[in-house]
């Protein structure tokens, strides 16, 4: 499956404009909590800057990886105007999003005639749940690591000043991958080996399309 299109890649730049408009604008500090599992609804943030990681966490407390998203999307939609949130959702980097309520997002939705968009948008989120769980499950530990170090380099903000820059530490791409350290350490040697990673403590990649195809093979 290809990676999912953004909110305002399906609406187009003006109408995403509009929206923006609509809202009140809102900043986050990398590290910040934004959205948090179980919490009530309500409310929609559409993410203009930064990425973010929506992490789920079981009842014994563990968290895991779902994704990373990108500006032009949306954040919180899923749980409508009184419905939970499914996961919580953290800033990687410094974000902004505007904040508009469930209902201005009906009204716009409505008013510029774009609800069969929307109702894409979310099924589209709906189908790459169902295959990161697939990954989560079946694929092997250097196909789910290198899938999560090229989804958050392909996001990263244009202004980042290091976009090829992994902003994870071994410790937490163990965590959120449910995967032990050793088992990480490892497959990161093979993919420096393999080029797709540069040499050196940092993670940072150093040919998207050899870390796509440890992924896809």
């Amino acid at each position: 499956m290809g990676s999912l299109q953004t909110f305002q890649d399906l609406i187009g730049p003006a109408a995403w404009t509009l929206l923006l408009a609509e809202g009140t604008l809102r900043s986050y500090h990398p590290g910040q909590t934004i959205l948090r599992q179980g919490d009530t609804g309500g409310f929609v943030l559409a993410l203009d800057h930064g990425r973010v990681k929506l992490l789920a966490t079981a009842e014994d407390g563990a968290q895991l990886l779902l994704t990373i998203r990108g500006a032009g999307h949306l954040l919180g939609e899923l749980a409508g105007k009184a419905g939970r949130r499914t996961a919580t959702v953290e800033a990687l980097d410094r974000c902004t999003a505007h904040y508009l309520s469930a209902v201005q997002l009906d009204r716009f939705l409505v008013k510029h005639g774009l609800a069969p968009v929307f109702h894409q948008y979310v099924v589209g989120k709906f189908d790459q749940a169902v295959s990161r769980q697939v990954d989560l499950a079946h694929r092997s530990a250097r196909r789910r690591i290198a899938r999560l170090l090229h989804d958050t380099v392909v996001v990263a903000p244009a202004t980042a000043p290091h976009p090829m820059r992994v902003p994870f530490t071994q410790e937490e791409l163990a965590g959120s991958l449910g995967l032990a350290r050793s088992t990480v350490a490892d497959q990161l040697t093979n993919l420096r080996a393999s080029g797709a990673l540069a040499p050196g403590p940092q993670l940072v990649v150093a040919d998207l399309g050899r870390l796509a195809e440890a992924f896809r093979v």
